[in-house]
């Protein structure tokens, strides 16, 4: 009796055989099956590269929100109206972005030599300063003084001609116009308005203060210095609005470093 295994070797000798439709049926199924496969691990990949991308789009806006809030974008709205003004662009001059290794904050010259007024907290800690101008020109900043108590700091820079704020003899006045010009979150040189509310052991002042203002002048409509930015401080007192703290600049005069200033 013949076997059925000995057909099949019949039909490899013979050299006219060709196999049959029916011989690739498994090949065919094989390879829809492997493309189906495919299909649905690329709709699987790109149903997870979807949700990864809008996870990232939530988060993407969320820290655009809360760094754009709607009361920041009114403070660059009207730091872009002040700068406008010559007044303005000409006390930028003197205003300077003070950056240690984990700090940032502004200062101001208050020589044409290069003394600088910051915050104490704004250095404290620092091994290197570096103080960088309006237009670009940096220095390294040697502290000459700094005192805690009144979070008040004084850098002295290797400069020249150097553009600076005169600092007035009395502390401004309640509701006078005052302009803080600072580096607030993460941009430079920003100017804003507002009004003294208060100034007796500090200056209360209502222009909008943010992290890295600390240290920024409160300048009066004459162009002078009236007090140093140090803080914020949210208030019941004033609508339940955030209010700026500064230090009044006779307390800044009484520890100025011995005739180091260009009046």
């Amino acid at each position: 009796m013949r076997d059925h295994k000995d057909d099949d070797l019949d039909e490899l000798e013979d050299p006219n055989w060709e196999p049959s439709p029916e011989d690739f049926l498994f090949e065919e199924i094989d390879e829809e099956e492997q493309k189906q496969k495919d299909d649905n691990r690329k709709k699987w990949v790109k149903g997870i590269s979807i949700v990864v991308a809008a996870m990232l789009v939530f988060q993407i806006a969320g820290v655009f929100f809360s760094t754009f809030s709607i009361d920041a974008i009114r403070f660059l709205q009207t730091s872009y109206r002040l700068s406008q003004l010559e007044e303005v662009k000409e006390y930028k001059q003197a205003v300077v972005t003070v950056q240690g290794e984990r700090s940032r904050g502004t200062g101001f010259s208050i020589s044409d030599d290069g003394l600088i007024v910051t915050n104490h907290h704004v250095i404290e800690g620092q091994n290197k300063i570096m103080v960088g101008f309006h237009q670009g020109e940096l220095f390294e900043g040697e502290v000459i003084s700094s005192y805690p108590e009144i979070d008040i700091a004084f850098l002295r820079v290797s400069g020249k001609d150097l553009p600076y704020l005169p600092l007035s003899e009395n502390a401004g006045l309640k509701n006078e116009n005052i302009y803080v010009i600072g580096n607030p979150l993460s941009w430079t040189q920003i100017a804003n308005e507002g009004e003294i509310l208060e100034n007796e052991d500090l200056t209360i002042i209502s222009a909008p203060i943010y992290r890295g203002n600390s240290g920024s002048p409160v300048i009066n409509m004459e162009g002078e210095v009236v007090a140093v930015v140090f803080a914020k401080r949210r208030t019941t007192a004033y609508g339940g609005k955030s209010v700026g703290l500064a230090v009044p600049i006779e307390i800044v005069l009484r520890h100025m470093p011995n005739g180091d200033y260009s009046r």
